[in-house]
């Protein structure tokens, strides 16, 4: 069956800008007194929303903190690095041509999202991008993605979620949606192997065109 729409997921999904994300953590944390964490530390914290990502790294107690200190630094990094991954418009410009509709549904600062997806053009194939502070929820949380799927005018049946992290699953799993994972971003095959069985992992975005398209 062909899908009436698809939601991405953003960072190691259809872009990366984890060089411009470490920056920005690394400077947030050395202001507040921190030692630099290493790239790899990093990008294996981001997923959630700032908020969690910060906790993850310094702990909760300065978390809120660290944050209003990290929203203008990333302002001036983000577009840094930032790079489309491949096949990112290559698998929108194929959906958008068959009449399928797509949107982003991710968990970093809304507005951030937005203006990385109109800085690399993918907001011309886009129905909408949705983030972190755009609603009262943050995935994998349904009440979320139920609002996404309403304001895409589908439903779970007909809508398959793209992601690359256990956060991904977890909305698709909450949602009742079908999903694939690609291992381009935060964790590796093996690492998302380990979430149950049979899951729907592929190497890139390109490997999942054939299982949207028929």
């Amino acid at each position: 069956m062909t899908p009436r729409a698809i939601l991405f997921d953003l960072d190691g999904t259809l872009i990366d800008q984890f060089q411009a994300i470490h920056r920005a953590f690394s400077l947030t944390m050395e202001k507040m007194g921190f030692p630099r964490p290493s790239f790899e530390t990093v990008k294996k914290a981001v997923g959630g929303a700032s908020i969690s990502t910060m906790s993850k790294l310094i702990g909760p107690e300065r978390a809120d903190e660290a944050v209003n200190i990290l929203r203008p630094i990333f302002e001036e990094e983000m577009l840094n690095g930032l790079v489309m991954l491949p096949g990112a418009k290559e698998i929108l410009f194929e959906l958008k041509k068959c009449g399928i509709k797509t949107a982003v549904l991710t968990n970093k600062y809304g507005p951030h999202a937005r203006e990385v997806c109109r800085h690399l053009g993918l907001d011309d194939f886009l129905e909408f991008t949705l983030g972190a502070n755009d609603t009262e929820w943050k995935k994998p949380n349904p009440k979320l993605t139920q609002f996404v799927l309403d304001k895409i005018k589908s439903t779970a049946e007909d809508t398959i979620y793209i992601g690359d992290s256990p956060y991904d699953y977890q909305t698709a799993q909450n949602a009742s949606m079908d999903y694939f994972l690609t291992t381009t971003g935060t964790h590796s095959e093996e690492e998302l192997s380990r979430l149950g069985d049979n899951i729907n992992i592929k190497p890139n975005l390109l490997s999942i065109l054939p299982h949207l398209i028929p």
